[in-house]
């Protein structure tokens, strides 16, 4: 029977992990894909057959992670959200390991609680947690084969010997740099024999060898044409460095690269986890586990960066694994704490690191997703999309605007300023807002087409502004008196409450008196309903009297109509009138009207 406390201790993982996922999911509408993500729908875009041979024969990566996704993409469908879950479905998975590595190694569940807990909170693990990478099945594998690995050696047992060939082999399946690990536990296999000699370790050892390349051998033919058309491709592009390895995508070992390392790790908290830490070492430094865990967390990363000095293998994400160790070490050093401490220090220590992870997640990828979900949000018929310096190659962008813009929008493309200045509405496009040719640009547009609205922003770490530019509705205008020229309206929205609009103004000259301009909701009867008076209200904010009007410059006069609260619904007409607000007399228009009828509209 289990006890009443063993079921608590297995709800409180279950809160743990739903709660992980939870922030996950939402994380997903944080995060936006980047370029590396993009290749990999390209990689799966035919049959698996044609999947792996590309792989093969044309890429660097092994075949494993890539088929998986294959499969998903069949039955989810290519969008960012499902791409993302799938990583999630392997990140979570590692969680669970976790738990029970932490349960097992240090002989309490709270340790695999802690572990869960600060693992979930770290940086690298939610990037990379929700990557539409392989690096999920990564933390899934790399955990698994830890626990495995360490099983089978205090054990000995053909069975878990054989379950650690197996991950070995699904690791080297999935990213060949994760054979750092492999290393590391093979350098501590070796230190464990040292302390306890055995026969049958050093034949499972063999067996364990000889049965992971076995599994993995279909691929080695492939893996040694992979690493001659790496080899060249980096000679020809000349970022060969070391001999072997990718050196475009990975960066020399330096104080530089640990110092950044032991910032990401740490969510930019060195102090916080480097006191954990310390609180683990006292406690915990002579238990052999613990021992292990530190093999896992320092070891790797100090290999690879070592390895890194005659072959560039060496980047955060490709010794990502490490920070499954590191959280069961500084999980273990909470845990530790004596029990008056221990779940409130968690508890902080968490909070502190969700607080710091924005600031470790990456700032550079631009937001495509949102800003093209935006852009078809506001978008209209005859709007132009007029692109300046944009990145409008860029794959990624072109795959947002081919899901989410209508196929006259994404034909109505321009280039030239003459082409779009023929529109009414130009969306100005760039991701170089700085230049002072696309400033120019963007000035001469403007002229006629006053800016409406922005999407978009220039960081300091990305740049890409999508901007509204749009003409009056008239061509010509209707002329109050000598000189209130008035040039459309547009009614933006209209609901039981209120009347959006905008007015448009645009003088040949100052006008000689400040005159107040009506906006009038008249029944089916000619009535007055309700109304808007006063000065031209630029772009909303801006007061401005007709005679400080300049000549030329169009004016857009946001003016809303507040609703009573009874009004009937029906059909009702807008009218404008200008007058002077002293004397009450309206100028007329060139039909000797005194007022101007504009849109009917219906209202709910």
């Amino acid at each position: 029977m289990v006890s009443s406390s063993s079921w608590r201790i297995r709800l409180l993982a279950l809160v743990v992990l739903f709660l992980v996922a939870v922030l996950l999911v939402f994380g997903i509408r944080r995060t936006y894909m980047h370029h590396d993500e993009r290749l990999v729908y390209h990689f799966t875009r035919n049959d698996l057959a044609f999947t792996v041979q590309f792989l093969g024969e044309r890429d660097t990566h092994p075949p494993l992670w890539f088929s998986f996704f294959w499969v998903w993409r069949q039955f989810t469908g290519d969008s960012e959200f499902a791409g993302r879950m799938q990583a999630i479905l392997f990140s979570l998975p590692a969680l669970a390991v976790v738990y029970q590595t932490g349960r097992k190694w240090f002989g309490a569940p709270r340790y695999g609680i802690f572990a869960m807990a600060v693992l979930g909170g770290l940086a690298l693990y939610f990037q990379y947690a929700l990557e539409i990478r392989p690096y999920g099945l990564v933390m899934l594998l790399a955990s698994l084969s830890m626990f495995s690995f360490h099983r089978w050696i205090t054990r000995q047992q053909a069975r878990w010997a054989a379950a650690y060939a197996v991950t070995i082999a699904a690791i080297l399946y999935v990213h060949y740099f994760q054979a750092v690990l492999v290393i590391a536990q093979g350098l501590y296999f070796l230190a464990y024999l040292l302390r306890h000699p055995s026969r049958r370790l050093v034949r499972q050892a063999a067996g364990v060898l000889a049965l992971a390349f076995l599994l993995w051998s279909p691929w080695f033919p492939s893996f040694l044409n992979q690493i001659k058309n790496l080899r060249n491709a980096e000679l020809i592009g000349g970022n060969a460095r070391g001999i072997i390895g990718a050196g475009t995508t990975t960066e020399p070992t330096s104080l530089e690269a640990v110092a950044r390392l032991a910032q990401v790790a740490t969510n930019g908290q060195v102090v916080l986890y480097g006191a954990a830490l310390v609180a683990g070492l006292v406690v915990l430094r002579r238990q052999a586990n613990y021992r292990l865990a530190l093999v896992w967390a320092f070891g790797v990363p100090a290999l690879s960066l070592l390895i890194n000095l005659v072959a560039a293998v060496y980047a955060p994400r490709y010794i990502l694994n490490f920070i499954i160790g590191w959280a069961l070490v500084i999980g273990a050093g909470l845990a530790a704490l004596p029990a008056r401490w221990r779940w409130s220090a968690l508890v902080g220590f968490v909070a502190v690191s969700l607080w710091a992870m924005p600031s470790q997640l990456p700032k550079t990828r631009i937001p495509y997703r949102d800003l093209a979900a935006s852009l078809a949000a506001a978008s209209r018929s005859g709007d132009v999309l007029f692109y300046d310096q944009a990145n409008e190659r860029d794959d990624i962008w072109q795959r947002e605007i081919q899901r989410q813009l209508t196929p006259e929008l994404r034909a109505s493309a321009v280039s030239d300023v003459e082409t779009a200045e023929a529109a009414r509405r130009v969306w100005f496009i760039t991701a170089d807002w700085f230049d002072p040719a696309v400033q120019a640009s963007f000035k001469t547009i403007e002229q006629t087409h006053p800016l409406q609205k922005v999407f978009g922003d220039c960081t300091s770490s990305w740049c890409f502004l999508i901007q509204l530019l749009e003409a009056p509705p008239w061509t010509q205008p209707q002329v109050f008196g000598e000189d209130m020229a008035f040039w459309g309206m547009d009614v933006d929205a209209a609901s039981a409450e209120k009347i959006n609009t905008r007015l448009w103004w645009r003088v040949q000259q100052t006008p000689g008196l400040s005159y107040s301009i009506g906006l009038q909701l008249l029944d089916a009867g000619g009535a007055l309903v309700a109304q808007n008076d006063g000065p031209i209200r630029h772009y909303r904010d801006t007061v401005i009297e007709t005679s400080l009007m300049q000549p030329d410059k169009i004016y857009v006069d946001f003016r809303d109509i507040i609703l009573p609260a009874n009004l009937t619904p029906g059909i009702y007409q807008l009218a404008l009138v200008v007058y002077d607000w002293q004397t009450g007399e309206r100028l007329r228009l060139a039909d000797s009207a005194d007022y101007l009828a504009l849109d009917t509209l219906t209202l709910p």
